[in-house]
């Protein structure tokens, strides 16, 4: 637990009772019932690399009933259960502690650069180094597409994984734009290159818990991202050789109650170890393609270390 940064947001809201009673209240409940909870129970989803794919491409915190609602592409559509609840749970379950030498991961999320060792892929291809958008405090999803697309020419005997940061906020559409500036993957980004970041903007769940922005706006906002990252799609899976499938590491909440769990509230984001419904069901979309790749394994060439980056997270309390 990051105290530090839990210090630093009492000293500025000690005085705010909204914030004691919204926000303060929802992680005590969080932490003391919802999570113990779940871990009692148990997660039972399914580990990616087991199954029959050659691209996975995914769009990180998709719900499943928004995608099911939004997605005009082919293939033929499943739900899943995630590993987990948030980024760190799902890349932990997934790949800690193995090696995938025939998988090349090409990621716009820099979470994958600081929770995973060198080593656990053949290559990983790290977009938001060089084509992050200052403005936007992300990786659009447009310029994402195109880096899979030249990791697939170069890496054609490899599996590959494309981690998007779409759906996820920063919301980068028209009603996203409205809700103002939002903390986010701007600072896995700052940590990440190692640079001092302090985060000075409260992120969109709490926003929404303590009524600055209300939920049918912030649903809208998160809509439009996921539309434009599905809008990226249909080219680059048409260029991909192999059976592609588009899935989500976790999903989100809006409010809900984390059923079944009888908690008298609802929760907001992606909290980890929280296994509800709207948090580990994911899309698992299956576009088979005309032919199989030929993967071959092959010794790893990610030798990229970023050091210290992980305190980094936690220091700045970005989860």
């Amino acid at each position: 637990m990051d105290y530090e940064a839990i210090g630093n947001s009492i000293r500025k809201n000690w005085n705010d009772a909204n914030w004691w009673r919204s926000v303060v209240a929802q992680f005590a409940v969080e932490k003391c019932v919802v999570k113990p909870y779940f871990q009692y129970k148990g997660n039972d989803g399914f580990y990616v690399m087991d199954e029959d794919w050659d691209n996975l491409l995914i769009l990180d915190a998709c719900r499943y009933d928004m995608f099911e609602q939004q997605h005009q592409l082919p293939g033929t559509l499943e739900s899943r259960v995630s590993r987990g609840s948030n980024t760190p749970e799902f890349l932990r379950e997934n790949f800690e502690g193995e090696t995938f030498e025939d998988t090349v991961y090409v990621t716009a999320n820099p979470q994958i650069n600081v929770r995973l060792p060198s080593g656990t892929f053949h290559d990983v291809v790290s977009v938001w180094q060089d084509h992050w958008d200052d403005e936007l405090n992300t990786v659009h999803p447009e310029v994402m597409s195109e880096e899979v697309r030249k990791a697939a020419e170069r890496y054609p005997d490899k599996r590959l994984v494309a981690h998007y940061v779409q759906p996820h906020y920063p919301f980068v559409g028209p009603t996203g734009q409205k809700i103002g500036a939002q903390a986010g993957m701007e600072l896995s980004k700052r940590m990440a290159d190692g640079d001092d970041a302090e985060q000075d903007n409260e992120h969109v769940w709490d926003k929404l818990k303590r009524g600055k922005v209300d939920t049918a706006t912030v649903w809208e906002a998160y809509r439009e991202n996921l539309d434009i990252a599905l809008e990226s799609l249909p080219d680059l899976i048409d260029d991909l050789e192999g059976t592609t499938v588009v899935t989500s590491d976790h999903g989100n909440l809006l409010g809900e109650h984390p059923e079944p769990c009888p908690v008298p509230m609802g929760l907001y984001g992606h909290p980890e170890g929280v296994y509800s419904e709207h948090l580990v069901k994911v899309p698992w979309l299956v576009i088979e393609g005309a032919e199989r790749k030929e993967v071959v394994a092959e010794a790893s060439t990610d030798d990229e270390l970023v050091e210290g980056t992980e305190e980094r997270l936690k220091d700045l309390g970005y989860l």
